[in-house]
């Protein structure tokens, strides 16, 4: 459409302007679902000792057919000391525990068979049987994970047993959500209020990306707005409501007040048509319309994959195809992007009242794309569709 950025365009300089992923140093604990942003080497040896495998007897590979002498058990945990093992003499041992000098294998306890004090060992003992050696699973100095890695709970109990502490990430975005309106309000009581129903949405699902959020509501007032934006402390700055043409639209005005670069300011979609996107350093402004559905729709189209790329995840969505339930209506002028439900491969699309609509399109957890001038798709043809949600996006 003249004039008017296309989607694709308009996606791909949202991902451009994003600044490189930061890094930082955090506790291991507080990493869970981050990626890793550098290679991560042990710092100790694991497992630390040569260890038992599983319960029975520590033995030396010459004793194999013969009935020997028991000495103490050693337990996991047990840090005593003990006496190199010598020939005709088996240590009892536990899974886990530490295996002492002069053992070349255990022999588990159902292999055996007791006699008094004694205990008869098998015919044969392969070497180094049940021990795992210090160092055997990683060596201190060894690489364990690679960067681009995500965090998951067995990262974090192996990142322990090589006595690492900390991990370098890419931490969590920040993100700001500024709902703008005077008429918005949490709980209406004046003529003319309505609820604040884009702030929670947008909040929940930059959440639902990971992202840090804090969120507030500016009434339509220049200087407080300007505020406001100045005093955010966030790598992205999302703003809805504001950034059309309207009397109280102030969002632009207000950025390049700041100093910010309009990078972009309409799209050639539907919904969502003035999404707007600033930069000012490493800060970025998204200014979302205000129609839930539009600023539903930027959000999940654009902001999450920048805030994705932030973070250091992939950020193309699942996509697929699927058999219509009911048809898809034919297209104008612009590119349509038009909730729909996908269960098991059939595809429904929920034709919204209008881009306001907000209980209909609810159910969605895809968005089809119908192109301009594409003609209606009858019930039962295939249709492309594209995710949202924390189904969409791989790890």
């Amino acid at each position: 459409m003249a004039g008017l950025l296309e989607p694709d365009a308009a996606l791909d300089l949202a991902l451009a302007a994003v600044p490189p992923a930061t890094r930082a140093t955090l506790p291991i604990g507080d990493c869970l679902g981050l990626v890793l942003a550098a290679n991560a080497a042990a710092s100790a040896d694991l497992p630390p000792f040569d260890r038992a495998m599983m319960d029975g007897y520590a033995v030396r590979l010459a004793d194999a057919g013969s009935t020997v002498e028991i000495l103490a058990e050693i337990a996991a945990g047990d840090g005593s000391v003990r006496e190199p093992l010598a020939p005709g003499q088996a240590y009892p041992i536990m899974t886990g525990a530490p295996v002492p000098s002069g053992v070349e294998a255990v022999v588990p306890q159902e292999q055996t068979r007791l006699d008094g004090g004694r205990v008869s060992l098998p015919e044969r003992i392969r070497p180094h049987a049940n021990i795992v050696p210090r160092g055997g699973e990683c060596a201190a100095g060894q690489s364990w994970a690679a960067a681009g890695g995500l965090v998951t709970p067995m990262t974090i109990a192996a990142g322990i047993g090589v006595g690492a502490t900390h991990l370098e990430v890419h931490p969590r975005p920040l993100v700001a959500v500024v709902a703008t309106g005077s008429e918005l309000a949490s709980d209406p009581r004046s003529p003319g209020q309505i609820r604040d129903t884009n702030g929670p949405m947008l909040a929940a699902l930059f959440q639902e990306a990971g992202a840090i959020v804090h969120r507030q509501v500016v009434g339509d007032d220049a200087d407080a707005l300007q505020g406001c934006l100045a005093a955010a402390a966030a790598n992205v700055i999302v703003l809805t409501g504001g950034v059309s043409a309207g009397t109280h639209d102030e969002v632009p005005g207000v950025l390049r007040a700041l100093g910010a670069e309009i990078l972009f300011h309409k799209v050639a979609q539907r919904p969502g048509k003035p999404l707007l996107l600033a930069r000012q350093g490493r800060r970025l402004f998204v200014g979302l319309p205000g129609n839930p559905l539009a600023a539903h729709l930027c959000a999940c189209r654009y902001v999450i994959p920048m805030l994705r790329r932030l973070a250091g995840f992939p950020w193309r969505p699942h996509t697929g195809r699927g058999v219509l339930r009911s048809a898809a209506p034919a297209n104008s002028e612009r590119t349509w992007f038009l909730p729909a439900l996908v269960e098991a491969g059939s595809v429904l699309p929920l034709l919204p009242v209008s881009s306001a609509d907000l209980v209909r399109p609810h159910q969605a957890n895809a968005y089809l794309r119908l192109e301009p001038g594409a003609s209606a798709i009858p019930a039962g043809g295939e249709i492309a569709y594209t995710c949202f949600g924390a189904d969409a996006w791989p790890r």
